[in-house]
């Protein structure tokens, strides 16, 4: 899957999301009922009005707070229903996949394009230990159910943080990571099948 250049962050979101949830079988009336009904979809949706309403803020103080006050009243409805709270202070790249949004904390970290990322995953601040950084996580990450990732590390392009592990150093590009705490397993792994459809 390509994203068209230009492409807004949602439309690649939402193009990522009917390749996966659809699997080939697109149609205006599916596509309809998958932004209706689909709690991911919802939870994305509401990330991205976030950011779209800290941009108009800058712009014009009073209309931005027409829409951040719009925002917040979404996020508490998402954060209550679907258990789901992506920091509109995040920034994430276009092409982002949740596969079950139940339990998704993400605070003001920096991710890439095309993550993946499993219900109860934790991404924000290290406290312990008086470190206060925050994640930067590249291209192409795969993330499974129930990880923590905490603190100012990196993790590199086509890493794999596999379901349980609880990581706060830095991982290289390409590798696999599981345990507690987590450790490289494999240093050349190659998640492109977990990925699924990709956006360019």
């Amino acid at each position: 899957m390509t994203a068209a250049r230009g492409q807004r962050p949602f439309a690649a979101d939402l193009s990522r999301m009917c390749a996966t949830f659809m699997a080939g079988e697109e149609t205006p009336a599916r596509k309809a009922l998958l932004v209706l009904s689909n709690s991911e979809v919802h939870s994305v949706a509401c990330y991205r009005f976030g950011r779209f309403a800290a941009r108009v803020r800058r712009r014009s103080r009073f209309a931005g707070l027409l829409f951040t006050v719009a925002h917040r009243l979404w996020n508490r409805w998402v954060t209550h229903l679907h258990h789901c709270d992506i920091s509109s202070h995040a920034e994430i790249g276009p092409g982002l996949l949740l596969m079950h949004r139940t339990g998704v904390i993400i605070g003001p970290a920096t991710i890439g394009k095309n993550a993946v990322i499993h219900q109860n995953v934790t991404i924000g601040q290290r406290v312990a230990g008086g470190a206060h950084g925050l994640p930067r996580i590249g291209d192409n990450v795969w993330i499974g159910p129930g990880a923590i990732i905490a603190g100012a590390i990196s993790i590199g392009d086509g890493a794999t943080i596999s379901a349980g592990t609880v990581l706060s150093r830095d991982v290289p590009p390409h590798a696999l990571v599981a345990g507690v705490p987590g450790r490289v397993v494999t240093q050349d792994y190659d998640n492109r099948l977990m990925l699924g459809a990709v956006v360019h």
